[in-house]
């Protein structure tokens, strides 16, 4: 585990505080219970290192593949890559602000 700080209100930590004595477990395990609690709402798991490892070589694949189709140059593919490259932190920076 790892040290991290948060915020909350007082009136959150007021009854945080309250769940905790009445469970006798630390405000931390019932903010990290809260936490995984969200994290499985949103839908947000880990991926497996070997199932990593298959996306990824199933993408190299398929990239191999299309190469030899198209019959592509690295420098094009290059070129093309660095302006999807540019697009998306254009588009990201555009979200930020």
């Amino acid at each position: 585990m790892r040290r991290t700080n948060i915020y909350l209100g007082d009136e959150q930590l007021a009854r945080l505080r309250l769940l905790s004595s009445t469970r006798d477990v630390p405000v931390a395990s019932l903010v990290r219970e809260a936490v995984d609690s969200w994290l499985a709402e949103q839908r947000v798991t880990p991926v497996p290192e070997s199932e990593w490892r298959a996306r990824f070589d199933s993408l190299l694949q398929r990239r191999d593949a299309l190469w030899q189709e198209h019959d592509w140059e690295a420098e094009q593919v290059e070129r093309d890559v660095m302006e999807a490259v540019r697009e998306v932190r254009a588009e990201r920076a555009a979200r930020r602000r």
